[in-house]
Order: structure tokens, then C-alpha cells, then sequence
């Protein structure tokens, strides 16, 4: 069964931080992009990004759980990172998921 959550980074920047992160993670993962969007896939996982005039769009999909909240974590956490001065944060749209995503990284931190 497929796992599916869309996430939106409010921001002006979308393609400026599309860049950064798409830059950032293709070197360690598989990552596609150009000036329209881009996609990264971690193990049987797929995000897709897509850059709008106020947001960062991010729809994440795939098989595997864990594999899908490590990716949730990947790719929200890298993005947050990169727009901290600016306030950027991931909203989901699923509260379910978004909160047993919140639970396994609380899991991990401990």
C-alpha cells in the first residue's frame, strides 16, 4: 500500500531553495531538478518538489514506513535548515502522518 503526504514551505524563494536543496542531497541520493521542479528518491521513495510564487511544494510518496518518515525527515529538515533565517517550515497536509512522522523523529532524538 502506498504511503502519500503533500507539504508546503511557505516562501518567496521556492526556486532558490529548490536549487540549494536539490544541489544538496544529489550527493548522496538519487535527484533530478531544473528550474520547474525536481524529484528526489530515497530507497522506495519519491519526493517531488515544485517551486510556486509563495510556496515549496513537497509530495513525498512510497512503500516502506520507515523509509517514508526517514524521507519526510531528509527532505523537511534539510530545507529547514537552509531557510531558518527566513522561518521556513514544512506544513503537512495529513495530520495523521504528520504526527506519527513527529513521534518516530521524537523517537529517534532520544
Amino acid at each position: 500500500m502506498t504511503i502519500a503526504i503533500t507539504g508546503r514551505a511557505t516562501t518567496e524563494r521556492a526556486p532558490r531553495y529548490l536549487k540549494q536543496l536539490c544541489s544538496h542531497l544529489g550527493g548522496k541520493l538519487d535527484v533530478d531538478f531544473d528550474t520547474t521542479g525536481g524529484t528526489v528518491r530515497y530507497e522506495d521513495v519519491t519526493a517531488q518538489l515544485t517551486p510556486t510564487d509563495t510556496t515549496l511544494e513537497i509530495a513525498i510518496s512510497g512503500v516502506e514506513q520507515l523509509n517514508f518518515y526517514r524521507a519526510m525527515g531528509i527532505v523537511a529538515g534539510h530545507l529547514e535548515k537552509f531557510g531558518a533565517k527566513d522561518g521556513l517550515l514544512v506544513v503537512w497536509d495529513d495530520a495523521h502522518l504528520a504526527a506519527a512522522y513527529a513521534a518516530k523523529k521524537e523517537e529517534a532524538s532520544n
